[in-house]
């Protein structure tokens, strides 16, 4: 009977291991690029459309706080769009910039002076964005936290955020949002074409 070596047996039971060939290797390459391509410009919009979601969400929650803030503190507050809201002293700008802050203003000037104190600083947003508004880019609250009618400067109304698709529909909504802000102070985002267009009063964004 010929007997069998234990080497012999291992070559039968676990063949030879081998890596991919260059022609599996290019097939795996090419669907990762296919991939790529069809997930990139998804991912591209999405970037987008956080960007804009997120910015016209903080300016909602800021003036909210200055509202709930002027009723809590029984001072008269504001926000205002500035260049710097780093700055130790910010100037409001009364343009459509892209940072801003909410501050008690005590004097009801409608302007952030060294002595008033800062309650909120919104870091500017993304380069992409387009801000666009209305008025002076300022609304005031009184004590009782109504807004204040326009007085030392227009009252600040619309506010679109936008950036380089402009105002299209996409999907349900559009690529651009609005904030609107009512008199009494409310405010209320809004995504629609027909939302959007309207808070642009004819101009356009970019």
């Amino acid at each position: 009977m010929r007997r069998v070596s234990h080497h012999s047996l291992l070559n039968r039971v676990a063949p030879r291991s081998a890596g991919y060939t260059l022609v599996e290797l290019m097939v795996v390459l090419s669907l990762a690029v296919i991939l790529g391509a069809i997930a990139v410009p998804s991912m591209r919009t999405l970037l987008q459309n956080g960007r804009l979601t997120s910015a016209t969400n903080d300016l909602l929650a800021s003036i909210n706080r200055a509202r709930t803030e002027a009723l809590k503190l029984q001072v008269p507050t504001a926000v205002c769009f500035t260049t710097n809201p780093a700055a130790a002293s910010p100037v409001c700008d009364y343009g459509a910039a892209r940072g801003w802050i909410v501050f008690v203003d005590s004097n009801g000037d409608w302007a952030h002076q060294s002595n008033e104190a800062i309650l909120e600083r919104h870091a500017t947003i993304d380069a992409t964005v387009t801000v666009k508004t209305d008025g002076d880019a300022v609304v005031a609250f009184s004590a009782t936290g109504f807004a204040t009618p326009s007085a030392a400067h227009q009252a600040l109304r619309n506010v679109i955020f936008c950036d380089a698709r402009g105002v299209v529909a996409a999907g349900t909504s559009s690529t651009a949002r609005a904030l609107l802000i009512a008199t009494t102070g409310r405010g209320r985002a809004v995504s629609s074409v027909a939302d959007v267009q309207s808070a642009l009063a004819g101009s356009a964004c970019p």
